[in-house]
This record gives structure tokens, C-alpha cells and sequence, in this order.
């Protein structure tokens, strides 16, 4: 992430047309070490704008759906459970879900819809934007890269 917000900017710009206020305020916040929440509605250029960054900024992009089906042994991992059976919890056997995937390459999460998730989810993901970390049982602590950033949109049409 060494490129400079104004080149960055100047590139993201050929990919997103019209929203140039709302990109001027995601770069400083990614460029300052923040994760950022957008609100809008749906069609209006959240996620390539998201996506236009990571690809100009060079760091990899997990796409996350958020509704009731995002549980937190899906958002950070689970353990294999044939693995398990047959050489019992190992840090080996765990498979990261997007949230760890993230954190460890450094890449920017992007949760879509994040009102939608349910509440105990929301917790562990404070819990990793708060501590720049996850615990995970029989791991340990995974700490995130410095270029890892949570990016969330919400629909403010939405009653969830």
C-alpha cells in the first residue's frame, strides 16, 4: 500500500464514475488504517468501488454475503471434522473461513449486507476489529496484517 492517495484516486476514478466525494472519503479511511461501513442503496457502485481499491491497491478482496446464514465458525473457521476424527484438533486441520483469510494476507473483507448478520457474528467481528486478532480454540491467536480492513455496506431501505 504505497501508493499515494492521489494516484490511487486517479485510477479507482476510470472504474467509478460519479462518486467522487464517497471515494475521496473510503481512500483517506483505508489510507489511515480504518475500517469503513457504506450506506446506500442497492446499484449504487458500493462493491466496484470496493473491489476498483483492493485491485489498484494490490491486496486480495473476500467477498462476504451477510444474512442468517453467517455464523461465526463460517466467518472465522471451523475445524475439519474428518481430520479431527482422525488426528484430533490440530492447528494443522483448521480451516480459516474469510474473516481469518483476510487478516492473514492482509486483504480487505468486505461483509455485504452487514445488518443482516446475525448478533453473536457481529460480536466476534468487533472482537477482531477492536483487537486487530482472533483467538481460535486449539490455534491460538491469529493477529491480522497491517493492511488488513473490515468494509461493510448496509442497505438503509432495509427492514431486517
Amino acid at each position: 500500500m504505497t501508493t499515494s492517495p492521489q494516484v490511487m484516486r486517479s485510477a479507482v476514478e476510470r472504474a467509478v464514475v460519479g462518486r467522487e466525494r464517497e471515494l475521496t472519503l473510503v481512500l483517506a479511511a483505508v489510507a489511515a488504517g480504518r475500517d469503513v461501513l457504506l450506506e446506500g442503496p442497492p446499484g449504487t457502485s458500493k462493491s466496484t468501488m470496493l473491489r476498483a481499491i483492493t485491485e489498484h491497491w494490490g491486496v486480495p478482496f473476500m467477498l462476504v454475503e451477510g444474512n442468517a446464514e453467517l455464523t461465526p465458525a463460517r466467518l472465522v473457521g471451523h475445524h475439519n471434522p474428518a481430520r479431527v476424527l482422525a488426528e484430533d484438533y490440530s492447528a494443522e486441520n483448521f480451516v480459516p473461513g474469510p474473516l481469518v483469510d483476510a487478516m492473514q494476507s492482509g486483504g480487505f473483507l468486505y461483509i455485504e449486507e452487514l445488518n443482516r448478520a446475525p448478533e453473536d457474528t457481529l460480536n466476534v467481528l468487533l472482537g477482531a476489529l477492536a483487537e486487530r486478532a482472533v483467538t481460535v480454540p486449539r490455534v491460538g491467536t491469529l493477529r491480522a496484517e497491517s493492511t488488513f480492513r473490515v468494509l461493510a455496506s448496509m442497505n438503509p431501505f432495509d427492514n431486517v
